[in-house]
């Protein structure tokens, strides 16, 4: 007689709570940022820039996770914004590094609380001595799937 199966047995995978937590904080950083007439992908695109100044378009559309198709759309209205500029790479006559100006910086600044209440949320519920854990778990995650 086969086991019972029980809802310990149903739990869901991590690949489907991580895209569901995806799900959301993008629902949520949509009606966050309407206000301010950013986009999550602007957003991400902004946050990695301060990470990492003067990436190309290639470059940043990897950190970005977005074709370097949308990451030229991105960009551009970005730049028409007046929140990065792009210059030629001296080495490199074809390709174009991109930077936080100084309204691009106090952009990300204005919204950086937004983000950090988000944050503040989606851990309310987990242990403050496990919330480093949870971190550093998912940072694990995303290098192993950034290394393929």
């Amino acid at each position: 007689m086969a086991d019972a199966v029980t809802s310990a047995d149903l739990a869901p995978s991590l690949v489907y709570v991580v895209g569901r937590v995806n799900q959301g904080v993008r629902r949520e950083l949509r009606k966050a940022l309407g206000p301010v007439g950013l986009s999550v992908p602007e957003l991400t695109a902004l946050s990695v820039l301060r990470a990492r100044p003067g990436l190309s378009n290639a470059q940043l559309a990897r950190r970005s996770l977005t074709t370097p198709q949308s990451m030229n759309e991105v960009v551009a209205s970005l730049a028409a914004r007046g929140l990065v500029a792009r210059t030629v790479d001296p080495s490199h006559g074809r390709i174009l590094r991109t930077e936080l100006t100084e309204e691009g910086e106090r952009l990300l600044e204005a919204v950086d609380p937004v983000v950090d209440a988000l944050q503040d949320e989606m851990l309310a519920a987990v242990p403050p001595e496990h919330r480093e854990i949870v971190l550093e778990g998912l940072i694990a995650c995303m290098r192993s799937l950034s290394e393929r």
